[in-house]
């Protein structure tokens, strides 16, 4: 499967912060940062493909850099707590969905990569999982979603020459 695929799928932007919000509850983490919205998008198949990763390969490459920090700190691999099951979220979600108080509150990182991902758009209510893939793309380490990216082995370069290669096709 391609990236154009990616790059047409429609969502509203609450969409992508809810599924990442509940990734970082899910995590216990308590704000949502870029890692949670690569986690996000994983749910969706077509970016398994153009990323040739799944979602669990993630979650399990993401629990890994968080015991290797751990380590490095000196916190043993005892503490292992297990994840909370994921909640629903709507397709189309309502500022009351999104203004629950259990959210979590964005990064400041994490709250760039979507608004650079809306910014082309003309009406902000929509973005592609592409739009969003392509900005994380672009992230550099230390950011969490670059780490979690290069972890995989996730080869940023192909990817966004196919999103480029798909958005010119449209």
């Amino acid at each position: 499967m391609t990236t154009e695929s990616v790059a047409r799928a429609v969502r509203h932007p609450w969409n992508v912060y809810l599924r990442a919000s509940e990734e970082a509850r899910r995590r216990g983490d308590r704000r949502t940062g870029t890692d949670h919205l690569v986690l996000a998008l994983l749910a969706d198949p077509s970016v398994e493909a153009a990323l040739d990763v799944s979602l669990p390969q993630a979650r399990r490459a993401l629990d890994a850099l968080d015991h290797e920090a751990l380590g490095a700190i000196g916190v043993g691999p005892d503490i292992d707590a297990p994840a909370l099951a994921m909640r629903d979220v709507p397709d189309e979600p309502t500022i009351r969905t999104v203004m629950r108080n259990d959210r979590r509150r964005l990064t400041p990182a994490a709250k760039r990569v979507l608004e650079d991902a809306v910014r082309p758009n003309r009406h902000k209510t929509q973005v592609t999982a592409g739009q969003v893939l392509a900005q994380l793309a672009v992230r550099r380490p230390p950011d969490p979603a670059a780490v979690l990216l290069a972890a995989l082995r996730v080869n940023l370069a192909e990817v966004l020459t196919r999103l480029d290669t798909s958005s010119l096709e449209r």
